[in-house]
């Protein structure tokens, strides 16, 4: 619809420059690291949410760069939760320890079985100091009354485009990486 002095643009004009823009600023959104992480029903009644842990480290040397994720529950009166990331221990030890939690843009409450997907920002800190190279994701996941995995997946940053997919055997069914840098 137009105004009288037909200086503003119908509305549907208006909504096919929003999607055009959203169409040409996509890529740029799409910058950084994503990963998805697969969590199983648990066969055990009741079952309670696992905890997560997801950090970038070197490949061999499994040195950590920074994390990039941590999942816990973050409404347990005075912050109780965060007394149960020790049960992520390879990440408590090498990281865990030293944040300050809950982490701006780092924390968040856990979450129940399925496929969760997770944009890492190029801004973020594990990020921004990273060289070109190979790197790997590790994910660790620890549910009380239940197991502890961790997986590991390979990326390279600074190249193109790429991805890596690997499975898992009780606490993570499937963690896929993909890195845009």
């Amino acid at each position: 619809m137009m105004t009288d002095d037909n200086t503003r643009p119908m509305p549907a004009a208006r909504l096919a420059v929003a999607a055009t823009l959203a169409l040409v600023s996509g890529p740029a959104l799409a910058a950084g690291l994503e990963f998805e992480v697969t969590l199983p029903q648990p066969e055990a009644s009741p079952a309670y949410r696992p905890y997560l842990a997801a950090w970038i480290e070197e490949p061999g040397s499994k040195e950590i760069r920074g994390t990039v994720a941590v999942w816990y529950d973050t409404r347990l009166r005075d912050n109780l939760g965060r007394g149960f990331l020790r049960d992520l221990r390879s990440w408590w030890r090498a990281e865990g320890e030293k944040l300050d939690l809950p982490a701006d843009g780092l924390s968040g409450p856990t979450r129940g079985p399925g496929t969760h997907k997770v944009a890492v920002a190029p801004e973020n800190a594990a990020l921004t100091g990273l060289s070109a190279g190979d790197y790997v994701l590790a994910v660790e996941v620890s549910r009380e009354d239940g197991g502890r995995e961790t997986l590991r997946a390979p990326f390279r940053w600074g190249d193109a485009e790429n991805s890596a997919e690997v499975t898992g055997e009780r606490e993570i069914t499937r963690l896929k990486v993909t890195a845009n840098p």
